[in-house]
């Protein structure tokens, strides 16, 4: 009788092992935010690959458009092909981002100014072709000087600096089917100068604690002869160039 309770108790012990070791799996699956996807763990259900996913990294950040550190409903955990956390977005980041040829231009006076000498700085300008350019700007600190980011938008600055503003809306930038993240846009004019920027905030995880860090990031141009559309056409440079940053989005809810 006892042996033949064990052979029929046997399978199911080996069942609730093999459960065991598979719940265990997906239990790791879930580390803490960015975490790399690619040869090192599997995707999550769901998730579309970014290309041949054994050879390309897949990077996780958190980016919304508000400042102060408040959380919206346009909250996003972006993807990246490149490891944009704050220590390792100047080294991680290519000149060259598809069609788009970049030079660094170096740290800015103003800047070490206005943000009390951040932790990073990195301008760059990319061209894409006959008067086709984008500057990108990014700016990152920690602790209490990490709040001038919040402070000193692009909005502030340019109105300070005697533009005209008429644009301060919300858009979404489609970066995978039926996917897209928020970014804050900006529309200046001043003389014969015409300038449209995106921007948002990115954490290099889901906490909003300061002393961990917070970056801000721009992407701006102007209306040049090639834009025959004017801005409808400068703006889908920034489109342009975001897409390159971002290949998609993950499921993600704070609460």
């Amino acid at each position: 009788m006892r042996r033949d309770t064990l052979r029929y108790l046997a399978p199911l012990l080996l069942l609730a092992v093999a459960a065991g070791l598979v719940w265990s799996s997906r239990l790791g699956s879930f580390s803490p935010l960015p975490f790399l996807v690619g040869r090192e763990a599997a995707l999550q259900e769901g998730e579309t690959p970014l290309g041949d996913t054994t050879t390309v990294p897949r990077y996780l950040l958190h980016t919304d458009v508000a400042g102060w550190y408040e959380v919206t409903p346009d909250e996003a955990v972006v993807i990246s092909p490149y490891d944009l956390r704050i220590d390792k977005v100047s080294e991680a980041l290519p000149l060259t981002l598809g069609r788009w040829r970049g030079e660094e231009l170096g740290s800015d006076a103003d800047i070490d100014k206005w943000y009390d000498q951040p932790d990073v700085v990195l301008r760059r300008l990319y061209r894409g072709g006959t008067e086709e350019f984008v500057w990108l700007t990014v700016i990152a600190s920690r602790g209490p000087k990490s709040f001038h980011l919040f402070e000193h938008t692009p909005h502030s600055c340019h109105t300070s600096a005697s533009w005209q503003t008429f644009l301060d809306d919300i858009v979404r930038v489609p970066i995978a089917e039926g996917k897209a993240f928020a970014v804050r846009r900006g529309a200046f004019a001043r003389d014969e100068i015409q300038r449209v920027i995106y921007y948002w905030y990115q954490w290099d995880g889901p906490s909003r604690d300061p002393a961990k860090g917070v970056a801000s990031w721009r992407l701006s141009t102007e209306v040049t002869g090639v834009d025959r559309h004017g801005l409808a056409d400068a703006e889908r440079r920034l489109i342009e160039l975001a897409r390159l940053l971002f290949g998609d989005t993950a499921r993600w809810h704070r609460f």
